[in-house]
């Protein structure tokens, strides 16, 4: 079974400096494969302070999932599509959100993540729920990346502020 699709709702924190203009990627990987997605919706300033984005990459069988979701900017040949390279769903094993600074930049624009919840999605009904709800900084002063916890089948009932 592979990795078809991915919801990942981003909560940026409220501290005044809390948003960053850096790029945001989300990292997939386990036994059976895994690469990086980066998280950017063209014309959008989608890092920004008190930010709600919810970002759709792939296929997503869930309908009530895809409800405001943005869809980040393409590569070539839809390299963001979680089934373009095989990942395999059942021994996906490690989530993570990955900031990437800007070599131009003079100054860390660090990020304050508020919260992230990520579901993955195989063949229907499979899926599987990851969520980090301890606020956080990344950049250069406090570490590049965050893993986040995969949560039981029964505490995904409480889902994010969106």
């Amino acid at each position: 079974m592979t990795l078809r699709g991915i919801v990942v709702q981003l909560n940026t924190g409220t501290a005044p400096e809390a948003g960053t203009d850096d790029a945001l990627y989300l990292g997939v990987s386990g036994t059976a494969g895994g690469r990086e997605f980066p998280l950017d919706v063209a014309w959008f300033d989608d890092f920004e302070r008190r930010s709600r984005v919810k970002y759709r990459l792939g296929q997503v069988w869930d309908e009530d999932a895809l409800v405001g979701a943005k869809k980040p900017k393409k590569s070539h040949a839809d390299w963001n599509d979680p089934a373009y390279f095989y990942v395999g769903f059942d021994a996906i094993d490690r989530l993570y959100l990955r900031k990437q600074s800007s070599r131009s930049a003079k100054r860390d624009d660090a990020y304050e993540l508020d919260e992230i919840e990520v579901t993955l999605y195989a063949e229907e009904p499979r899926k599987r729920v990851f969520r980090c709800t301890t606020g956080i900084w990344l950049g250069t002063a406090y570490g590049s990346q965050v893993w986040l916890p995969e949560i039981a089948e029964g505490d995904r009932s409480v889902s994010l502020r969106t």
